[in-house]
């Protein structure tokens, strides 16, 4: 229903925080899309062998895409939180 909709968009779609945390996490994806692209060796053995056929960004990409949340989360501060 249009009232449930509304509803969504304003509490939960929508929500400060919700926005927050999208904001976040796709300035994570960015960074690390930049991060194998400059330096493709940061990529698994296996991916790497996939650039010369399928092209380094579509590699990235499948990589990225197959990460969970925690260890994509993990990727970022191993590269650019160092101890």
């Amino acid at each position: 229903s249009s009232a449930m909709r509304t509803f969504l968009m304003k509490n939960v779609y929508r929500h400060p925080h919700v926005v927050r945390m999208v904001s976040k996490g796709e300035r994570f994806l960015e960074r690390l899309f930049e991060l194998y692209r400059s330096n493709p060796r940061e990529l698994p053995l296996h991916y790497q062998a996939r650039i010369a056929e399928q092209g380094l960004e579509r590699v990235i990409a499948d990589y990225i895409s197959g990460m969970t949340d925690h260890y994509c989360l993990e990727e970022y501060k191993r590269a650019f939180l160092p101890l």
